[in-house]
């Protein structure tokens, strides 16, 4: 099966999204849900660069599908 570059760069953006998912439940499960530390852990800045690259690749696959 072959894949459009913006599909791959998506694919690779759910696997950054999966990791930072994954160690951020592990962080929550030793920490707790309500702790005061807020939105911005290395986990939660994992999983929205993964969300951008993913969104990356679903434009590159928009704009190459218009073509």
């Amino acid at each position: 099966m072959k894949f459009t570059t913006g599909i791959k760069i998506s694919l690779l953006g759910t696997g950054i999204e999966a990791i930072g998912i994954f160690f951020d439940i592990l962080h929550h499960l030793d920490i707790g849900i309500t702790t005061p530390e807020g939105l911005v852990t290395p986990f939660h800045l994992t999983i929205f660069v993964g969300f951008l690259v993913n969104f990356i690749g679903v434009l590159t696959t928009l704009s190459k599908s218009r073509k």
